[in-house]
């Protein structure tokens, strides 16, 4: 399956603004409901969560069954929040998949750095600080 950079934002700015509770945790079933919509299955949001998880963009227990699986969202990781930070902008956003928009293969590490070089350009214009 293919990891949607746009579900990835989509998920991390959903999570930040449902305030998922760090004690007790979330189980996805719980979450993909309000989650799934016209852009995004249920399989594009799990898939999602899963890679987070894997890359460290989220705190969550997983467990695999034979019959399937139990994933329990407890929050958004420092290195979570700072992917999150650099694409929330919905200008720096828009700038950076133009820019890795002629681009077969854009990691996430990548779309974060050209993301941080996008919203440093757009500060070094509005202030003309040397950054």
């Amino acid at each position: 399956m293919k990891l949607k950079h746009d579900c990835v934002r989509y998920v991390l700015l959903s999570l930040e603004a449902q305030g998922i509770g760090m004690l007790q945790g979330v189980q996805l079933s719980q979450i993909l409901p309000k989650l799934v919509n016209d852009q995004y299955s249920e399989d594009d949001i799990t898939y999602t969560f899963l890679q987070l998880l894997d890359g460290g963009y989220i705190n969550a227990n997983y467990e695999k069954y034979v019959s399937g699986f139990s994933l329990i969202v407890f929050d958004i990781t420092w290195r979570g929040h700072e992917l999150l930070d650099s694409i929330r902008d919905d200008e720096v956003w828009k700038q950076t998949k133009k820019a890795t928009s002629t681009l077969k293969s854009v990691s996430i590490g990548v779309l974060k750095n050209v993301a941080s070089a996008v919203l440093t350009g757009i500060i070094k214009k509005n202030t003309g600080l040397p950054l």
